[in-house]
């Protein structure tokens, strides 16, 4: 998340980093991760995660008062320097910030008595509700951030497809990160696209063709604004890992590989972005 935020502003011309902006967004991310292996570590299916942390839920626990405290403090304060340009605000803004905080509270609200609300138990939609919020969080508070601050920038207008693209990208790795619960989902009867079309259809048929697509888009979207060859490179090269990555997805790998190298590609992307922004723009 800090990783995408930065690349955020750098795409959009700010080249300050707005240091407690940046340390809320992975505070915040932290806590919600957290709170919800906390909720997951119930379950009786025999995950590697799951046993790690209720053997630390003692200390985690104490990491999310922390962690709480300096995001509510934290945040009051930022809310607080952002005030005199509230009246920047569109309603379409505030429309999607509601919407942005909604769909996280209901990713993973779950009531017997209110099943459908949960986002997550929605299989096929999973991944783009996953994929949409990271962008939101990442990619337009971010912008409304400079928004708000009234400083000048440039590259509003290339705020739609910076969502749109990491958005896509994230949806990307939240299907191939599903594979590491496949057997758990199966289980609970939880219908994401691993669990209904088997792991190598959703490959072949979903990953594939979708990042195919994707780095169609991109190569068109790079030559029609001029960029340079090193943009196009760096633009292309976390795709094009990404889809050897999905290939190598065939085998199930242990859940250090699905952290470390799944979880990994959105730190290259936003990598390259910051590089082909900073150096060839």
């Amino acid at each position: 998340m800090v990783a995408l935020c930065l690349c955020s502003f750098a795409q959009l011309g700010h080249r300050q980093i707005p240091v407690l902006f940046v340390v809320l967004a992975a505070a915040a991310t932290v806590y919600y991760y957290n709170h919800s292996y906390l909720l997951e570590s119930n379950d009786s299916a025999p995950n590697q995660r799951n046993i790690w942390v209720r053997e630390h839920a003692g200390q985690i626990k104490k990491i999310q008062w922390l962690l709480m405290a300096f995001t509510i403090g934290g945040g009051c304060y930022q809310l607080y320097t952002l005030v005199p340009g509230i009246q920047l605000l569109e309603p379409y803004d505030i429309l999607y910030c509601c919407l942005i905080g909604l769909g996280a509270f209901l990713y993973y609200f779950d009531t017997k008595k209110y099943p459908w609300l949960n986002l997550r138990s929605y299989g096929i939609l999973k991944p783009l509700v996953i994929g949409s919020i990271w962008a939101g969080v990442g990619v337009y508070a971010p912008f409304l951030y400079l928004k708000l601050s009234d400083q000048a920038y440039k590259g509003m207008a290339h705020v739609p497809i910076l969502y749109i693209s990491n958005a896509l990208y994230i949806s990307i790795i939240a299907v191939l990160f599903d594979i590491k619960d496949f057997e758990s989902d199966a289980n609970k009867q939880m219908k994401t696209l691993v669990v209904r079309m088997g792991l190598t259809k959703t490959i072949n048929w979903i990953v594939l063709p979708m990042i195919t697509l994707i780095l169609m888009a991109t190569l068109r979207y790079s030559f029609l604004h001029g960029f340079t060859g090193y943009q196009i490179l760096l633009n292309t090269i976390p795709l094009i890992l990404l889809i050897s990555v999905s290939y190598q997805m065939h085998q199930r790998k242990s859940i250090l590989y699905y952290l470390a190298i799944i979880d990994g590609l959105i730190v290259v992307k936003a990598a390259c972005g910051i590089i082909a922004t900073l150096l060839f723009s």
